[in-house]
């Protein structure tokens, strides 16, 4: 069967359709991808994928002439995505939000394709609400999105994330050349990093005990140079990467996990027993912070608003999870039923029943 994964935009509407992509060519099918992806697009050509590259933009300018040139770009991008779909020519097409995917799944509708959209975030997306209305169902990560959505389209795959690989801890620490003996405090701050969550983090690494805590932080690629001379001049246990690509490692060997709150990552901490302190990305319709509300309502996350982020109360909420203790397999028991494990294979055979 030939499938088109229609996504672009951010990492979190991007890393899960490549997972999908993964499950769906294990089992046979061919799969093309389609959307606004800018630089993903090229870590998609790596695993062999083929790709249309679209161009659009997100509703920046709310202005009267922001929504016309909003809508000319828009009508513009769908325009072409006909074109993409009478190429690829898909049995079904599997939609990943946002405005990277719209133009597609829209394009895929009106040719009389099945259509599936998947929503990462527990409050849909404006373009995954819109879609909603016309594809045949909805898949979601987390089971708060129904209340939100049709219930007869609606059906609950999960979200697919890394987790599937679990090295243990001494590999993890192995890789990252980390100690045997200290806690390992671990910053995500999404695939573009986060400059207020990089400048806070790097105090608190100040403040800690090099002696019982050393850590990993992904700063993204702009902060990368800054902070890898920074630790380096400070002589701190830390090692800074731009981007973690075997962050399957990094999990291993991480006792407590310091990130934005998007769904894959909130999906990957649960899946793997993970305390957080989780700060969501304060924009975007602040969808993150339903997201972040996943794991904190079962007593395993900490928020910690943007607004509040200080080294102080980063600190604080730190050390309310070392000083609880918790364990993975205590976390995990805490947050049975909240994610699926095998969620790439719930899309994938959604799909195939579409």
């Amino acid at each position: 069967m030939k499938i088109l994964i229609a996504t672009g935009g951010t990492g979190g509407h991007i890393f899960p359709a490549i997972e999908t992509a993964k499950a769906l060519r294990v089992r046979g099918h061919q799969v093309s991808f389609a959307g606004v992806l800018g630089s993903a697009g090229d870590k998609i050509k790596v695993l062999d994928f083929p790709v249309f590259t679209l161009a659009a933009q997100g509703l920046n300018d709310r202005s009267f002439s922001g929504w016309i040139n909003f809508g000319n770009i828009m009508s513009q991008a769908v325009f072409r995505s006909f074109a993409v779909v009478q190429k690829c020519s898909p049995d079904k097409i599997i939609g990943f939000g946002g405005y990277g995917a719209f133009p597609v799944v829209m394009a895929g509708f009106l040719m009389r394709r099945p259509v599936l959209i998947h929503e990462q975030n527990v409050v849909p997306g404006k373009a995954n609400a819109l879609l909603s209305k016309i594809v045949k169902k909805v898949a979601i990560s987390f089971e708060g999105s129904r209340k939100y959505l049709d219930p007869a389209k609606v059906v609950w795959t999960g979200c697919p994330c890394h987790h599937s690989a679990e090295p243990s801890r001494s590999e993890g620490l192995l890789a990252f050349g980390l100690e045997e003996n200290k806690r390992t405090i671990m910053l995500l701050g999404g695939s573009q990093g986060s400059q207020r969550l990089n400048e806070v983090f790097f105090e608190l690494m100040k403040d800690m005990s090099p002696v019982h805590f050393q850590a990993i932080h992904m700063t993204g690629p702009r902060d990368f140079p800054l902070y890898e001379a920074k630790y380096r001049e400070e002589k701190l246990p830390v090692k800074a990467y731009a981007f973690i690509n075997n962050i399957s490692q990094a999990y291993a060997c991480s006792d407590i996990i310091i990130a934005r709150a998007g769904a894959a990552t909130v999906s990957e901490i649960g899946l793997l027993g993970l305390a957080s302190v989780l700060v969501p990305y304060p924009y975007a319709g602040n969808h993150q912070k339903y997201n972040a509300d996943v794991l904190a309502f079962r007593g395993v996350s900490i928020i910690v608003e943007q607004k509040d982020l200080t080294k102080t109360s980063l600190k604080e909420a730190v050390s309310r999870l070392v000083f609880s203790n918790f364990s993975r397999e205590a976390i995990l028991k805490k947050t049975q039923g909240l994610f699926q494990r095998d969620a790439a294979l719930q899309l994938a055979l959604v799909t195939e029943g579409l």
